[in-house]
């Protein structure tokens, strides 16, 4: 399983990001940050892989300065993995 996870500084800019998604149709989730990413205020918003490009657009769009980071988040053999991107 993979996934994108879109790390923010601030709590508050994470959940702008999540309900400008939801309000937009596009899937997404409010997670924990994971901790291998070692960034962020503690919570992120989930994404799939298909939606990276879009959602990069968008944070520059937004102007959500607290944004920390793009992280592809894979899980092999039960255990996390985490790579900047």
């Amino acid at each position: 399983m993979e996934y994108i996870v879109v790390a923010f500084r601030s709590r508050a800019h994470t959940v702008k990001m999540h309900e400008f998604l939801r309000h937009n149709n596009i899937y997404s989730e409010i997670i924990n940050t994971p901790k291998e990413a070692g960034v962020g205020c503690g919570l992120s918003v989930k994404i799939s892989k298909e939606r990276l490009m879009l959602v990069k657009k968008l944070v520059m769009l937004l102007k959500l300065n607290s944004f920390a980071g793009f992280f592809l988040c894979k899980i092999v053999d039960g255990k996390r993995m985490i790579k900047t991107i």
